[in-house]
């Protein structure tokens, strides 16, 4: 009887640690490197809990996997034109400021700039921001000023597969709708026909499109330049000194990433305390210092991020260049114009690999028949 006692006792005590550590888990979809680890733990130990942490590469990727996945994420860090697309599809949980005082920190600037993904304000709190330009390598890429670049580089033809661009529709498409002098957001026939024709000119330089490939390929030579994200360049650049960002001369993009709350999370209260912790002033400013992002927390900026770190026009984008650079916004329907110019272009690209892989393996047999045949007739002569 007693021995049983012990039995039941100690299944309760499984049981109840069973549930207690499945509630009190925080579930996160968040961009590859995209915070502090330190942090984490330091947010784990303060509420005795555990963040389990997926990431993603892409705002595309992140909503496949959202939407077919039997896992029910509590936090997602998508940027602001995906925001908009998860409200349409009805994921997100409106937030409660009652519940986050570390909002008041917020930047107004910044606000402002997520006002611009309509309706989001209320869903969505603003985690980094930063533009789109490329790292590039000095020794190969000649710039008159290091820090401003010209889309012209896409097509020059003495960059020929030493370039790549990000694998991302709206930053590709947008870039060419740019270089073409229109809004990266327009989506209207001329415009478009107009970007197709600049890609097909860009593609016969880009290597690959890839979000990630440039953090290794740039620092190994094996690429001169690439698209990318600001705080993405920085962090390679802070490994690799000899490496350069550069912002496009008439302006770029800008982007927001933002945490949300998805409708089927299952701790809303430990996400609503991770979220407020990470508005912590100290907490923000050694988060972005970590990240190489700029932090839209606005009294961290004040009190905490250090003069070099403010006065660096590449981290805090001055907000007159700001000002000429495009919000990627969400299109509805029309998205799909672009996303088929992207997709006829990246088909393309595979295309021309295929074919030069092709050559290669052509080009080998030829130089193993060239050196095998000699040596077999020498055989058949002796």
């Amino acid at each position: 009887m007693r021995k049983n006692i012990i039995i039941l006792i100690t299944c309760i005590v499984l049981y109840s640690s069973l549930i207690y550590s499945s509630t009190n888990n925080l579930y996160v979809f968040n961009w590859t490197e995209y915070i502090d680890p330190e942090i984490v733990k330091e947010f784990e130990e303060m509420y005795d809990c555990q963040v389990i942490e997926d990431n993603f590469d892409s705002n595309e990727s992140m909503l496949t996997k959202v939407v077919n996945t039997t896992r029910s994420y509590d936090l997602v860090c998508p940027s602001g034109d995906h925001v908009q697309i998860m409200l349409e599809m009805d994921l997100l949980e409106k937030l409660d400021k009652t519940k986050l005082p570390n909002w008041k920190h917020l930047n107004p600037v910044i606000l402002e700039k997520l006002n611009s993904f309509e309706n989001i304000d209320q869903y969505a709190m603003p985690y980094f921001w930063g533009v789109t330009g490329i790292l590039y390598n000095p020794e190969f890429i000649k710039l008159a000023n290091e820090s401003i670049a010209s889309w012209d580089l896409f097509h020059n033809p003495e960059y020929k597969n030493k370039i790549l661009m990000l694998d991302d529709a709206r930053e590709v498409v947008g870039a060419a709708l740019m270089a073409s002098g229109y809004s990266a957001n327009d989506f209207s026939e001329v415009a478009l026909k107009k970007a197709e024709e600049i890609l097909i000119k860009w593609d016969e330089n880009i290597s690959q499109y890839h979000s990630d490939a440039y953090k290794n390929d740039v620092p190994q030579g094996e690429a001169w330049m690439a698209q990318a994200y600001s705080g993405d360049a920085l962090q390679v650049i802070r490994e690799h000194s000899n490496l350069r960002f550069a912002l496009m001369k008439n302006g770029g993009t800008y982007w927001i990433d933002s945490f949300v709350m998805l409708k089927t999370a299952e701790n809303k209260e430990l996400a609503y305390q991770f979220l407020d912790f990470l508005m912590e002033p100290e907490i923000a400013s050694r988060n972005a210092e970590y990240c190489e992002y700029p932090t839209p927390n606005l009294t961290a900026f004040n009190e905490f991020v250090d003069d070099d770190t403010k006065n660096n026009e590449l981290i805090y984008i001055p907000l007159e260049y700001l000002n000429k650079c495009y919000p990627i916004k969400y299109l509805g329907a029309d998205v799909t114009n672009i996303s088929n110019l992207y997709e006829r272009i990246c088909l393309n690209s595979e295309n021309k690999r295929d074919e030069k892989s092709g050559m290669n393996k052509v080009v080998y047999l030829l130089i193993l028949v060239a050196i095998f045949i000699p040596i077999l007739l020498r055989k058949k002569k002796k």
